[in-house]
């Protein structure tokens, strides 16, 4: 152990930074807490959060100011001591670099953290702890095609096939003998980012798509033409005369409704995080963790994102209640989230956002008008290839988790149960095709 002395010691130099006051690092005489990253989220949304925390713990005078197109600051005050809050708009990588170097508090990320930036990041511990990472709102892409297309699901490769233009006609993908004629958001825009990310990697969109300066006018384009389709994200409002397809990958074709997205049953989804070190500052843990309660999330609503907080959405149609998992659940309605797990973690079962969600649901339950309901706990597991009972055996163990952490906070489970490796959302051997099929969702009579 004594060969990392020096590094930890280092870490406590790179973090210290960060944590100090301005008076300790510039001439100003104002506290500086320093946000850096994402412009998507850097925009809208963190402000949005952090003007609602500083009212939430008693700072006045709060005000905006945009420094440049890569920075706004955040000014405020209390028993006359000036804070300001520096949020730094240059990208998700530029944003976890600085938090790495001790040039950040508070890292704003529209990804997760890749090998290299995790590698980089040593000397900040466990970066899935639900002390470190904070989800904060979720995101995501919808693929909408004209009512009249025949078209109703697409795997995740067929939609690379048809941005990237190698399909270029529907009967390529099940339709009729027609050009298909492709609406995107301008870019660069944070659309346009998650659909080469997750979709296209570095195959570039298609040359003769039409680009719109919104994606609501991408949309509309839609619903005027049979042949048409659009990438638009999963909270912008489809017009009539659309619809949104089905998507899978590797598993269930999956539709974008509030349940699948919330629960990240959809495959095109995205997380926006913040990211701390072990050394945040007071201010620091206090913005961090107000950024999951229920008054940030209001403002993460306000500013147009899908927030986390839990409320029931409008359900799909019913399992089939011949097959056992229609059995399981019949009589219930399913609340919009799966939690799911941080397998790596040696402090943590469960990863930070079904730590939080975990006790949303506790307070979700403990409201007057869900007194006397009862939850059913329903785990699923992920098929190894190996021997079936065994995937049994770990849904049971997922579900059997929840179900006692639920009854330990006097939440009534009515039943509990595993259903292996069933209904898997996606196919594969990979660490993030376990990850989503290794879940458990929640319903409740």
């Amino acid at each position: 152990m004594l060969h990392r002395l020096p590094r930890v010691a280092l870490a406590m130099c790179l973090l210290l930074p960060a944590c100090l006051p301005a008076s300790a690092q510039d001439d100003g005489s104002a506290e500086r807490l320093r946000i850096h990253g994402s412009n998507t989220l850097g925009d809208a949304l963190v402000p949005a959060m952090v003007e609602s925390w500083l009212h939430h713990i008693g700072y006045t005078g709060i005000r905006r100011k945009a420094v440049s197109a890569q920075q706004t600051e955040i000014r405020a005050t209390r028993d006359g001591m000036p804070l300001i809050v520096e949020i730094g708009k240059r990208g998700s990588a530029a944003g976890f670099s600085d938090l790495v170097e001790g040039n950040a508090e508070i890292a704003m990320l529209a990804r997760a953290p890749d090998a290299a930036e995790r590698e980089a990041a040593w000397q900040l511990g466990d970066l899935e702890s639900p002390d470190q990472e904070f989800v904060v709102a979720v995101d995501g892409l919808a693929v909408v095609v004209n009512e009249r297309n025949p078209v109703r699901r697409l795997s995740v490769a067929q939609l690379r096939e048809l941005v990237t233009g190698r399909i270029g006609d529907w009967s390529g993908l099940g339709g009729r003998n027609a050009p298909i004629h492709l609406h995107l958001a301008r870019a660069p825009s944070g659309n346009r980012d998650f659909l080469r990310e997750r979709v296209l990697g570095a195959a570039p969109a298609a040359a003769n798509a039409q680009t719109h300066a919104t994606l609501a006018q991408a949309a509309r384009a839609v619903a005027a033409d049979p042949d048409a389709v659009a990438v638009v994200g999963v909270a912008s409002a489809i017009p009539r005369g659309t619809r949104t397809l089905a998507i899978a990958d590797g598993g269930l074709a999956i539709l974008p409704t509030r349940i699948n997205v919330m629960s990240e049953d959809y495959p095109l989804v995205r997380r926006y995080r913040l990211y701390g070190g072990p050394l945040m500052s007071a201010l620091g843990r206090s913005f961090a963790q107000y950024s999951v309660g229920r008054e940030a999330q209001k403002a993460v609503e306000r500013a147009g994102f899908l927030a986390m907080t839990l409320r029931p959405a409008s359900q799909p149609r019913a399992p089939d209640a011949a097959q056992p998992y229609g059995q399981a659940v019949a009589g219930t309605e399913r609340l919009p989230l799966s939690l799911r797990f941080n397998a790596a973690s040696l402090t943590t079962f469960f990863d930070s956002r079904g730590a939080n969600d975990l006790e949303r649901l506790i307070a979700y339950m403990r409201l007057p008008q869900n007194q006397g309901r009862q939850v059913t706990v329903v785990g699923f597991s992920h098929d190894d290839g190996s021997n079936r009972l065994i995937a049994t055996v770990r849904s049971n163990q997922h579900a059997d988790t929840v179900a006692d952490h639920l009854v330990k906070q006097g939440i009534p489970v009515q039943r509990s149960i595993g259903m292996g490796a069933t209904r898997a959302l996606g196919g594969g051997a990979d660490a993030g095709t376990r990850y989503r099929n290794e879940r458990v969702e929640v319903w409740v009579r």
